[in-house]
């Protein structure tokens, strides 16, 4: 009896050290409100970087174009000066 008594009071011994790791391991209301605001941040960095890249698409587009028509404008010149 006494050796059956000794077993449960060594797992218990044993559960409760492992009860103390599980609560050291968890995270709390705090850490998780911490991650909250951290993705919050991210995600307003990752809008204002799509809206600059969309700019700068919006721009290289724009650059594209007026290129084309330089180049369409030269070529009319060329054609005007060689006849």
């Amino acid at each position: 009896m006494e050796h059956m008594l000794q077993r449960i009071l060594d797992k218990l011994e044993k559960m409760g050290t492992e009860l103390e790791e599980v609560k050291a391991n968890m995270a709390t209301k705090q850490d998780l409100a911490l991650v909250q605001q951290a993705v919050i941040e991210t995600n307003e960095i990752v809008k204002k970087i799509e809206s600059r890249s969309d700019n700068h698409e919006k721009l290289l587009t724009f650059l594209s174009h007026r290129s084309l028509e330089h180049e369409a404008a030269i070529c009319s010149s060329r054609s005007i000066l060689t006849k």
